[in-house]
């Protein structure tokens, strides 16, 4: 047993990293956490941060886990170092690489930043008397019991950029602020981007402190979009509405000593209707533009070198770059007489990049044609137009013409000579054509056999089957909806198995990102729910309409609550971890197992 832990953990990859330091209040305390896995060595020299000065350290702390998987054992061992400092001075810090000798390997860090957030307006400068109030929320001065003002509670809805252009992308973020611990966050109207095509970016479970309108809060991102406005002019976002149960501490008095008890209020607050000022595109606009805006190149080619008449072939027209390229126009290009072409068919490639501010990818238009004459004939290169928010300009991509040559094609059988046949085969002779004076053969006639009319009809039957067959086809590629039905377990099933992969390695807040957005994601696609409309209340009344009891309605919405809760809890339990998997778990089978009314 001892040998193969030692061979399982000589097969894992050293490492050496900082655990990201999250931002930190002017005055505080605070820690700098280096983590070297799946290996030994002497703690590192302390770094020095620019206005930051070194209580102690470093202290140390180990951590080992072990899992057999189908007879399969593996472990990993990591240990931490962790240097306590005092923020002296608001501003950027970074932190630089730092090294470490680990087992005869020197391992280094990257280096990173974190910012010192200076105190609240308010706030006195002395914390020599902070509260323990102020101490379980991380530092951000709560407010006395029973006072809760707008200030200490909002949510805000806001652009990256003040002004774009029409189809220029644009990033919408709805942020929580806070100066409370919450147990519970439900979403009851969500904001309403009209006026824009809307792209779901991921979201980053994690909580952070960050300095705004002169107060320190705790923030949290509640949902970012990718957006492509669609009209020019001022577009503005509506406010949403959102039920929050937050925590407040009471002093009580013990007679020899005092202290804290935790009350919860109800607050139901509004986030900020925002606006954007969407910009025209500049006229005149030139010939041939659809309506790209971003920056993009233009290919064109054949699938073969060789044509022939009566023979299939494809031209393909291949745009890509980043920009708007999931909501270009199929480009028309313009075929020479003597070639019949088909319908084309358009295949997308999308990725969003830069931290989600933009999309890339490749749309690629493949048009199906088939020769008819023998000669040489061109392609017209169709000129791609599009628009650069950059350079506020105009760009014509020039397409060549394509010319290409045609061969006639196979279109008749070879005709073979006629051979005589070996005098030892008696069985097969040659085929006589008729001459004139010849006796006419009799020709017997079956239109009144049983075995006629039964081929008949088996072979209607048989074309009726396959025309029901594809017409089903059809039917099923055109329900767009019915497919995100049909996957929507085996898709769940995945992102559970990611989020398993991060229980397992103890990283509570990726499980609680991957673990959301496995419920979120699965319930969009069961209940044919866009992800704009994900609530509490639209997922209920779908639930019920779909035939899921009442208790199992509750059960999934309590695993969604626990989900969201988890941004605003810091620390969880392997247990709580583990049974909040499986309750996932054992609803998706419970919905799975329900018969849809």
């Amino acid at each position: 047993m001892l040998l193969a832990m030692a061979v399982s953990l000589a097969a894992v990859a050293q490492s050496f990293s900082l655990v990201q330091p999250r931002n930190v209040i002017e005055g505080r305390n605070f820690n700098i956490t280096f983590r070297l896995s799946d290996s030994e060595g002497n703690p590192p020299a302390a770094p020095q941060l620019e206005g930051c000065t070194l209580l102690y350290g470093p202290s140390t702390s180990t951590m080992q886990s072990t899992q057999i998987i189908n007879g399969k054992m593996t472990s990993s061992y990591s240990i931490d170092f962790s240097f306590v400092y005092r923020a002296d001075k608001a501003g950027d810090v970074q932190i630089p690489s730092v090294s470490i000798n680990a087992d005869g390997k020197t391992l280094h860090s990257k280096p990173a930043s974190f910012k010192i957030l200076p105190p609240n307006r308010t706030q006195s400068q002395s914390y020599s008397n902070a509260s323990s109030s102020q101490q379980q929320s991380g530092g951000v001065s709560a407010p006395e019991p029973g006072r809760i003002s707008s200030d200490d509670l909002l949510v805000r809805v806001f652009f990256s950029k003040s002004s774009v252009y029409e189809q220029e992308p644009v990033v919408a973020t709805i942020k929580v602020y806070t100066k409370f611990d919450i147990s519970s966050f439900l979403v009851t109207t969500q904001p309403a981007f009209e006026g824009f095509l809307t792209e779901e970016l991921p979201v980053d479970m994690e909580t952070s402190i960050e300095h705004y309108n002169g107060q320190n809060y705790h923030t949290a991102v509640l949902k970012r979009l990718l957006l492509y406005p669609q009209r020019s002019g001022k577009l503005s976002v509506n406010s949403g509405k959102y039920d929050v149960t937050i925590v407040q501490y009471e002093t009580v008095n013990m007679g020899f000593f005092r202290t804290q008890r935790p009350v919860e209020r109800e607050v139901t607050t509004s986030s900020n209707a925002a606006s954007l000022q969407v910009n025209p595109l500049p006229e005149p606009k030139p010939a041939g533009f659809n309506g790209a805006v971003g920056v993009f190149t233009v290919d064109t080619r054949l699938d073969t070198e060789l044509l022939r008449t009566n023979e299939a072939a494809v031209y393909s027209y291949i745009i890509k770059g980043r920009g708007n390229i999931k909501y270009l126009s199929e480009p028309s290009v313009q075929f020479p007489a003597g070639i019949d072409v088909y319908t084309p068919k358009t295949d997308i490639e999308a990725n969003i990049i830069g931290g989600g501010t933009n999309m890339s990818g490749a749309y690629t238009t493949d048009f199906t044609f088939v020769p008819q004459e023998v000669g040489n004939f061109t392609i017209d290169g169709t000129d791609f137009v599009y628009f650069n928010p950059e350079t506020k300009k105009y760009v014509t991509v020039d397409v060549p013409d394509m010319p290409i040559k045609v061969l006639k094609g196979n279109s008749s059988a070879a005709v073979v000579e006629q051979k005589n046949i070996d005098n030892t085969i008696n069985d097969i002779l040659h085929i006589h054509p008729v001459r004139p004076g010849d006796q006419k053969m009799e020709v017997a006639y079956h239109f009144s056999s049983t075995y006629y009319w039964l081929a008949y009809v088996i072979v209607a039957l048989v074309l009726i089957g396959l025309i029901v067959i594809y017409r089903r086809h059809i039917r099923l590629e055109a329900d767009v909806v019915g497919r995100k039905l049909a996957k929507a377990s085996r898709v769940a099933t995945k992102r559970l198995k990611a989020a398993r992969g991060f229980m397992d390695r103890h990283e509570n807040d990726k499980f609680y990102a991957a673990l959301s957005g496995a419920l979120w994601g699965y319930m969009s696609d069961k209940l044919s729910i866009p992800a704009s409309q994900l609530t509490r209340e639209n997922i209920s009344s779908k639930l019920e309409a779909y035939g899921v009891s009442e208790d199992k309605i509750k059960d999934v919405l309590d695993v969604l609550d626990r989900c969201e809760m988890a941004r605003f809890t810091p620390t969880h339990s392997d247990d709580e971890v583990a049974e909040l998997y499986s309750k996932a778990s054992q609803v998706i089978n419970n919905i799975e197992n329900t018969k849809k009314r």
